[in-house]
């Protein structure tokens, strides 16, 4: 039998659920981007998977009965103001689920352990069942992030290369002003070539009406500014 288990990293106050769900279900949903490229049609640019979501719906009893798989069975009201809490100081929760085949998705061949954040939380009572609170519990997997410091130095010798370089642009014979891409081309070497700067890129695709910088195709002729 599966157990479920929610708590924060570290403290003691988790708990397992107390009734399991009589289904899990485990969302990976893809983020790829569909283009229309003249000439060539529909292209799609195939991205890393979205987050994680695990969704499951189950019932808080207010009374211990068969169906409880906890040792210890808290009033609903106690899960409830806990779930509430976690989401208010916007923690990270632990969820564990354990005993389950699904268990290859996370890539652990013993149980899924790992951070999530709580997306949707919906609870309500049933008539005829006072007491007993059922609810809906909707997570995503948390993925650790943190900006990285970048430190810019200045480089005289850079200065005085680039400097070199536009002159010598100044006294190159007029560039042409169309292109025609071959293979292995990308916008920013177009640039560079013949505009002396990678980086304006940019003022080609926009010149050309390009909605995706990365993408262009054989043979096609590029307006140059």
């Amino acid at each position: 039998m599966y157990k479920m288990y929610l708590e924060i990293n570290g403290d003691e106050e988790g708990f397992l659920l107390p009734v399991l769900p009589e289904k899990i279900q485990i969302d990976e949903g893809g983020d790829n981007k569909s283009y229309n490229i003249v000439n060539l049609g529909e292209v799609n640019v195939i991205n890393l998977p979205k987050l994680t979501k695990i969704s499951f719906d189950s019932y808080f009893p207010l009374n211990r009965g068969p169906y409880v798989s906890s040792e210890k069975l808290y009033a609903p009201s106690v899960y409830i103001k806990k779930i509430q809490e976690w989401r208010k100081k916007c923690c990270k929760v632990r969820f564990i689920f354990t005993g389950s085949t699904l268990d290859s998705v996370f890539n652990t061949s013993t149980e899924i352990n790992n951070l999530f954040s709580i997306e949707n939380f919906k609870y309500e009572e049933h008539g005829g069942e006072v007491g007993d609170i059922y609810y809906t519990l909707e997570l995503k997997k948390y993925k650790n992030y943190a900006p990285k410091k970048i430190d810019i130095k200045k480089d005289v010798t850079a200065v005085t290369a680039t400097v070199s370089q536009a002159a010598t642009r100044e006294s190159n014979p007029p560039q042409p002003k169309t292109y025609t891409v071959i293979e292995g081309d990308t916008l920013w070497h177009i640039a560079k070539r013949f505009l002396g700067d990678g980086n304006r890129y940019g003022e080609i695709a926009a010149l050309n009406n390009i909605s995706n910088p990365d993408i262009i195709y054989v043979g096609q002729v590029l307006n140059l500014p």
